[in-house]
Order: C-alpha cells, then structure tokens, then sequence
C-alpha cells in the first residue's frame, strides 16, 4: 500500500519534536522576535518593556551632551519637552530629524523645546555623528545616554528602563506639568502625530496638521494602527 510522503515525514519525526510538515498552524505567519540566549543555551524570546503611557509622569534622568555636560530632563520645567529617543545607527531616526527640527524651529517661541537622547548606542558614535550634523538641526539639543551599548549598565539606559522603548525612534511629549500627553513610535514621510502631540499640550499648531495626527495617535493608543518604521534597540553585545 502506498503511504503518503507527509506521513511517512511525520512518522519519523523524534519524539516530542514537531513534525517537519507544514500544517495549517504552522504555516500561519507569525511576528519576529528578537532572540537571547541563556545560561543553559536554550534561546527563548526576549521580554518587552512596557512604554510609558499617556498620562504618566515623565521620569527624569541624566545625559551628557557633546561638551559632556550633564543635562537633565528636569532641567526643561515649566516647558512643553519633545522627548526624542534617537540613535546614530537608526534609518527612521535619521528620516526623522528634519522634520522633528522643523517643528523645533516653529515652535520654540511657544516654550517647546526638544531633547534628543542617544541611546543604545556609544559615545563615540554620538560624538562623531553630533560634529557632523549638529548644525543642521541647531534648534535640536542632543544628548547622550552614558549608558552606552557595550556597557556593563547598558540595561540601565533610560529609553528602556524608565520609558520602556523597545524600538527607535520613539517620541514622548511631554506637558508643562510632566506628564506625558503623547508617544509617538516610529516615523513616517508625512506623519503629524507630533504637532497632535504638541496640541495636547496647549501648543497653538497647524489645525490641519494636528487633526491628521491625532487620528493616528488615537488609533496607536486603541491598539489599531498599522505598522511604523522602527529600528529595534540591540541586545547588550560589546560594542565595536
């Protein structure tokens, strides 16, 4: 009698393994995830961070800027702050600038002011990038997370401890009272969730443009917006 190939595949599957064949459950797309391993070599998928949410008080912390200043978010009270988490390596951090100095520039009469923090990623990267383009974006403050990738702190780097970012570039805006009243994944040609973000705060912006973006912000925080460019935060690995 002729026995089908697929169940002779299944047959001599090992014990306790899953079967070679593709079944209807297996062939089902399923999303990507980042991967660590443990101490036993078993890879097993590696946790999320919550992301700060709407309403929550913006937790302070310290960076360093390029002449190695210590700023603080704190430092910015009384202010509409755009939180910009950001990193050299980051193509949609990089789309994004223009346009977040855009805003900066429009906006800055108002009291806004934006505070890019480089994260998982070193100093030397942040260094050498900042000398390059800082004058491009002049009315950006940048700054860096002393904890840089390669680190033994690099766990404690503010954009995942404190605000839960697991992906770049993520925005917050953060109100005169700190709390945070917008947060903002990811980047797209186009994408006004930022003055929607500013509009929230009491910042006087484009109608238009604030009711284009409070749209999607709307449907980010109902859970049923589309996929945005983002670049996942590397694992702790030694820099180079």
């Amino acid at each position: 009698m002729l026995v089908p190939l697929f169940l002779l595949l299944t047959a001599m599957a090992a014990p306790g393994q899953p079967s070679a064949v593709p079944t209807p459950s297996t062939q089902r797309s399923v999303p990507a995830i980042r991967l660590v391993p443990t101490q036993t070599n078993t890879v097993v998928p590696a946790s999320k961070p919550e992301l700060l949410g709407v309403g929550a008080l913006a937790p302070d912390f310290e960076s360093k800027d390029l002449a190695g200043k210590t700023v603080r978010l704190a430092d910015f009270k009384d202010k509409v702050v755009v939180l910009d988490f950001w990193a050299t390596w980051c193509g949609p951090c990089m789309r994004s600038l223009p346009h977040t100095q855009a805003v900066a520039q429009r906006y800055q009469d108002q009291g806004v002011v934006v505070l890019a923090n480089c994260t998982s990623d070193t100093r030397a990267a942040f260094e050498g990038w900042t000398k390059t383009n800082q004058a491009k974006y002049a009315d950006i403050q940048f700054t860096c997370d002393p904890n840089e990738r390669g680190s033994a702190t690099y766990d404690e780097r503010a954009s995942r401890k404190l605000y839960g970012v697991s992906g770049i570039p993520t925005q917050f805006v953060i109100g005169r009272d700190g709390r945070v009243v917008a947060a903002l994944v990811g980047f797209t040609e186009g994408d006004t969730r930022l003055e929607a973000g500013l509009a929230r705060a009491g910042v006087n912006v484009d109608a238009a443009a604030a009711a284009k973006g409070e749209a999607r912000l709307k449907a980010a925080e109902a859970g049923s917006a589309g996929p945005v460019p983002v670049s996942p935060a590397p694992a702790r690995t030694p820099a180079k």
